[in-house]
Formats: C-alpha cells, sequence, structure tokens
C-alpha cells in the first residue's frame, strides 16, 4: 500500500542584479530577484488534488512579467483552480509575489513540470529567470495481489427499536387530526357553524345597506359628474339588501325579474314598488342609455333608498324578536 510522501519538491532559481551590472545597483546591498516553485507532494493517486505554488522575490522597482497559465500545467497535468497573485513585503526594498494552483490528474504515470519563465526588466536593460523543473508521479489504485473474489455481503439483522418507529407514529397521529379536522369543517360548514365554536351573529341586513348609502352619499360621486357610478353603487346596495333581507338573487336578475319577485314577497306594497321600479329603471337609463338626471332626482333616489330600507327593515326587526321570544320562552317555563 502506498502512502503519501512527505517529500516536498522545491525549484530555485536566484539572479544576483549587482554581480550582474545591472544600473542602480552599485554601492547598495545586495539586489536579487529569486523564483521558488514547490509541490505539497511528488506522489499522489489518480484523481487526487494537490498544490503547486510559485513563489518570486524581486525588488520593488523591477517590472517582472508574470506569465499567464490555461487549464494544464503539463500535458495530463489539470489546473482546477488558482488564486490571484498575491504581493506582500520582504527584507529592504525586497517584495515577494505569490500564486498557488490546483491541480489533479486523471492519469498515472511519471511528469515533468517545466520551469516557469520569468521576464524582468529595469530601465532599458529586460533579462529572464526560470525556476528548476518539478517531478510528480501519479499512481493507480492498488490491487489485492492474491487475486481473491468475495461474495456479496448479506444485509446486516438490526433489532427493531421503537426510536425507529416513533416519526411513523407521529406522522401517522397528525395525518389521521388533520383528517378529523377536515370531516369537521365540512360538517359545520352544512350547518352554517364555525370549527371552533360559535362566532358572532351577521350583521343586520339594513345595518350594512345603511352603512353603504352613507359612504355613497359622503363620496358626493354625482356631484363630480361621476353619474354612472353613482347609479351603479346605488342600485348594488339595493340590489344586494334585497338578497340578504328577502332572499332575491337581485345581483343576478334584471329590473322586471326583481319586481316580479318582489311582488311575491309579504310586503309588496304599491308604494314600495313604486319606488324600486323608479330607482332601479333611472340607473338602467343612466348605465346603458346614458342619461344624465337632474341634481334634485340624484340627491332624491338617494332618499328613496333610505326610505325603502328604512320601510321594509320593520318586518325584519319583527321576525327579530319572534325568533328571541321562541329561544327564551323554554327557559322561562322551567
Amino acid at each position: 500500500e502506498m502512502k503519501g510522501s512527505p517529500y516536498r519538491h522545491i525549484g530555485k532559481m536566484l539572479f544576483m542584479l549587482a554581480a550582474a551590472g545591472w544600473p542602480g545597483t552599485g554601492g547598495l546591498k545586495a539586489q536579487y530577484i529569486e523564483v521558488k516553485t514547490e509541490l505539497d507532494t511528488n506522489q499522489v493517486l489518480i484523481g487526487d488534488q494537490f498544490h503547486y505554488l510559485i513563489r518570486v522575490s524581486q525588488p520593488r522597482d523591477l517590472i517582472v512579467s508574470w506569465p499567464a497559465f490555461r487549464d494544464t500545467l503539463v500535458d495530463k497535468v489539470e489546473i482546477l483552480r488558482s488564486t490571484p497573485p498575491d504581493t506582500t513585503p520582504g527584507k529592504g526594498d525586497q517584495i515577494n509575489i505569490s500564486q498557488q494552483f490546483l491541480l489533479t490528474s486523471f492519469d498515472s504515470g511519471r511528469y515533468v513540470i517545466p520551469p516557469v519563465k520569468f521576464r524582468f526588466s529595469k530601465g532599458n536593460r529586460t533579462d529572464s529567470i526560470s525556476s528548476n523543473p518539478a517531478f510528480l508521479a501519479v499512481y493507480t489504485m492498488p490491487l489485492d495481489s492474491a487475486g481473491r473474489i468475495f461474495d456479496i455481503k448479506a444485509p446486516l439483522n438490526t433489532p427493531f427499536s421503537i426510536a425507529e418507529a416513533w416519526p411513523y407514529i407521529v406522522g401517522g397521529i397528525i395525518l389521521l387530526l388533520a383528517a378529523a379536522l377536515v370531516v369537521l369543517y365540512f360538517r359545520r360548514r352544512k350547518t352554517d357553524r364555525h370549527l371552533l365554536g360559535p362566532v358572532r351573529p351577521p350583521e343586520a341586513p339594513h345595518v350594512i345597506a345603511f352603512r353603504e348609502l352613507d359612504a355613497l352619499s359622503e363620496d358626493k360621486l354625482w356631484q363630480q359628474g361621476k353619474i354612472k357610478e353613482y347609479y351603479t353603487r346605488l342600485t348594488e346596495i339595493i340590489r344586494q339588501y334585497l338578497h340578504r333581507r328577502f332572499g332575491i338573487p337581485a345581483m343576478e336578475l334584471t329590473t322586471l325579474e326583481i319586481l316580479d319577485r318582489w311582488e311575491r314577497t309579504d310586503m309588496h306594497h304599491d308604494d314600495l314598488k313604486d319606488r324600486l321600479r323608479e330607482l332601479l329603471g333611472l340607473a338602467d337609463l343612466v348605465k346603458f342609455a346614458r342619461e344624465k338626471p337632474l341634481p334634485s332626482f340624484n340627491e332624491a333616489n338617494l332618499n328613496h333608498a333610505y326610505e325603502f330600507v328604512r320601510k321594509t327593515m320593520q318586518g325584519f326587526l319583527q321576525e327579530e324578536e319572534n325568533q328571541n321570544n321562541v329561544a327564551l320562552s323554554p327557559i322561562e317555563a322551567s
């Protein structure tokens, strides 16, 4: 079995600038440019990832051209990721530049990572320096030398525990509770009962109608020239009132059909029918024939709507009082 080698390969080249007669280095401390390349390991298994590091130490005023790398350093040694060159201060006037690469290889063999060449210049003087090559060995997975074939292992026989079944038990209980709540909801919905108990009784039809008529009066639509919108809202209030108070589906009926249904109620007085016919008929002319009533008619029809609701709500109040008396009679008898 192959073990990871602790050996690290380092290629290092040193170029002394003063010794080479470069300008601006005489009489100063020795200036140099140094290139190092380093593999964190030179023995890997196929598909393993490893790092390749390049370090350059140079004078601050020296211009060094950093080489560009593509997707490979050498054939079959791929670059997965690289960091941008990072600059840190060194000793004296020196600076250090480093760049790290994450590499891998999917082909076994021995590889030589070639020297990395850097060009540098100062003034009108140009030269170059290269690192030493780096050596890498890529191995395949070791095989069993005996060549033995083993049968597939049988499934492990583990004992049953309540901890394994507990999530399913809790989930089943939650599903049963949810199903019970759904059934209860639909049963109570058929009988107009709330799921969690009694609810506040709905508002009386005349209370809703008076509130909406007051809001219509405050909006002053016809005074702003919005005649059609005014009559549309006015007739909708009366139609919804007829539906809530007498069960007439007035929102779905024509004016003639509404008047026909109204005559079947126990409050089909001639004056109320006339008020209703006048209000709905004029609204139809405004909405469909673009009639423009006089301002006095607009105000009068709003008053007619108030009067219609006021006169028809008395029967509702009487019915509500009778129901309360019937509900209280068993208590009084006891």
